[in-house]
């Protein structure tokens, strides 16, 4: 979704500089190049920011009973899912300042920071086995 706003940014702002524009607008040339110069940066921000978090953010998170293993579903650069295998006690909570949780995420996997919502856990002995508080 913010794909496709940035790319249409972008796309008005290449056909601007080409000299294509709105007819009908009362907006003078500078005008114009400064809203969608603008809107570039604040649709290129957005993107980055939102890919900041959602790439840290675990949105669904399996255990596999029989193997032992984690697997852990995020979003890569692409958008698309990530999978990320890992085994019970790979899991480190970071201590630190909320603000720092929220930029970094809260949890570590293999060295990466990352959001997991411990409330979305149906079982506590899930989330407990994940971060080692209990053996498998």
């Amino acid at each position: 979704m913010v794909n496709v706003a940035l790319i249409w940014v972008v796309f008005n702002s290449a056909m601007l500089v080409a000299g294509y524009g709105l007819k009908d607008a009362n907006l003078d040339e500078a005008t114009a190049s400064t809203f969608m110069s603008v809107a570039l940066v604040f649709s290129t921000v957005l993107y980055l920011s939102s890919h900041a978090l959602l790439s840290r953010t675990m949105f669904y998170i399996y255990y596999n009973e029989s193997t032992h293993r984690f697997l852990g579903v995020s979003y890569n650069w692409r958008m698309a899912p990530k999978n990320l295998v890992f085994k019970p006690g790979d899991v480190q909570l970071v201590e630190s300042s909320r603000a720092r949780q929220f930029l970094r995420g809260s949890y570590r996997i293999y060295q990466q920071p990352y959001h997991i919502a411990s409330r979305d856990f149906i079982s506590p002995r899930h989330y407990n086995l994940m971060i080692g508080s209990i053996k498998p």
